[in-house]
Formats: C-alpha cells, structure tokens, sequence
C-alpha cells in the first residue's frame, strides 16, 4: 500500500485541486494526476469528479475521506513513535477549538511548547460545538478544545469550569443589582448565539418559565457583545471570552452562578499520537493553574 497516494487524495480534495495538491506535495502535475489514476484503479472504482474548476470528491470518495484520514492518522502516529524512539519529536498537531479557548489560552500553551518540541507543526481550526463535533468525527482534527464532549465518543478530559455571564446595555436598570436573576431574561429582548456554535446559553434559557424574546442571532461572539453595546437587547456570554475584551457593554454574574465546563477530547487516548500527548500535557498544566480548575484523572498522560 502506497501512504503517498492517500495524502494526495486528501490534500487534492480539501485544495480542490490536483495543481495546488501536487505543488504544496512537491509532485509534478503529471506525477499526481498518475497518483490519482493508480489510486482509482488500486481501489477498482472514480473517487472524484473532474471539472473545470477543479475536483470534488464523488459518493464514494466521500464515504472512503473519513477512512482515509484515519488511516493517514494512523500511519503519522506510527511516525512520531520511531522518531520519539529516535530521540526526535516531530508531527503535525490538529486542534479544534472555541475561538474564546484559541485566543486566551491556546498562544501561551503553544509558546511553551514550541520551546520544548519546535520541530512540531501545529494547525487551529476555530469554530462552534457543531464544527467542532463534525471535524473529530471525520477525523480532520487531532484534539478538540470545548465543552460537552462527556456526551460524545470520545475520550474526554475536563479541565476548567468557566462562568456564564449576563451581557447588558450600559443603561439597563438590571446594572445596578449586584447579580442577574436568571428568571429576569424571561422579560427581555434576547440576542442568541446561532444554532451549533453555543449550546450553554440554550441550557440557561431552558430552565425559564417561558424563553425570551429571540431579537437577533448572531454566529460570532463579539458581534453580539456590539449589539448588546447598542442597546439593542442583552445576552449570556463566556467570562473567558469577555475577559480581555473591551466595549460599552456590562458584564455581570448571574443568580443562580451559571457555568460551562472546558475539557479537551480525543479520538482515543490510548491511540493518540506522541506530538498530541505531549501537547495534551501543556494544556492540562496550564487549565490547572487557572480558577476553576477541574479535579480530574490525568494520569494517562
């Protein structure tokens, strides 16, 4: 079995390109176009579509991608553990993450693991639980950084327990209590994180009477903290997220205290790659030092 042949079905895939896959791959034009055709006949049937504009995967390109990458997950992990044997550590680390998670915590755990490990090469892919969800089922991503992986198949790791906090216009007269009562949003015009990108606000808002009005949805976090600036409702936001960020909005707790758990997950842990253990260390060291750090069983790694 030729590995090469499956990384360039992948990497022409995801370009959408055989030119941009052989010349990021270091092949000629006619060299991947071979690859491919000898692909196609080695597994006895069309992988992809050729058009004008490029490639797409067929039906059963896309039913053998997950496999695929799976298997090319499997052969890197078998890499980096020769060159761990060898004395050195290399690889590729993939990492899907909440952007509060990839901006506030992932820079400094990556500085400090690039001192000790720099020949790794280490890939950020940000979105919400759904994106996220979906790139450890197809397998496109190493590691996941977010919450609610204790209902997935995954192996999960709680690190961090992170406050949910009410976001309010600077005028609202709620400012001036020392806490929001979570009954309170039953009242108010509510701007809500769009399906798949947030699912603790809906689990505030599920033990309401009755649910806000939904005023506007919006996909990214700091346009709902803008809306909210403006007046134009109010909402339920990450602490980690709001930490840093500076804007006419107030940021208040909630009562009762609301929060969301931040854990890392892997496909399997017993099976995951030397690069991603290591990598898993910094994170765990690092969530151990902040407020609300979970008390969880890291002795796997």
């Amino acid at each position: 079995m030729n590995i090469k042949k499956y990384e360039a079905f992948v990497r022409a895939v995801e370009l959408g390109s055989l030119s941009k896959a052989s010349e990021e791959l270091g092949y000629t034009q006619s060299g991947i176009s071979h690859m491919m055709q000898s692909l196609e006949d080695e597994v006895g049937f069309p992988l992809m579509i050729r058009t004008s504009s490029g490639i797409l995967p067929n039906s059963e390109g896309k039913l053998l991608l997950p496999i695929i990458r799976s298997l090319l997950d499997t052969n890197e992990s078998l890499e980096q553990t020769i060159a761990r044997v060898k004395g050195a550590d290399t690889g590729r680390i993939r990492i899907a993450s909440f952007s509060s998670v990839a901006v506030y915590w992932l820079p400094r755990i990556i500085r400090a693991f690039q001192r000790d490990f720099p020949n790794v090469e280490i890939q950020i892919i940000e979105g919400g639980a759904d994106r996220i969800e979906s790139l450890m089922d197809e397998h496109e991503a190493d590691l996941c950084l977010y919450t609610g992986g204790e209902d997935r198949p995954f192996d999960w790791i709680p690190l961090c327990r992170d406050e949910m906090l009410a976001i309010l216009p600077p005028d609202h007269p709620l400012t001036k209590e020392a806490a929001v009562p979570v009954a309170a949003f039953e009242n108010e015009q509510f701007i809500m994180p769009m399906a798949g990108y947030d699912y603790e606000v809906h689990h505030v808002l599920d033990g309401l009477s009755r649910y806000p009005h939904i005023r506007f949805s919006a996909c990214n976090d700091y346009a709902i903290i803008n809306l909210v600036a403006e007046g134009l409702g109010v909402s339920i936001l990450p602490e980690l997220l709001l930490r840093n960020y500076r804007s006419g909005a107030v940021a208040m707790p909630m009562d009762p205290p609301q929060y969301r758990m931040l854990g890392m997950g892997v496909p399997q842990l017993k099976a995951v790659s030397p690069a991603t253990r290591n990598f898993m260390r910094y994170v765990r060291d690092y969530a151990s030092r902040l407020p609300g750090a979970a008390d969880a069983d890291l002795s796997l790694l």
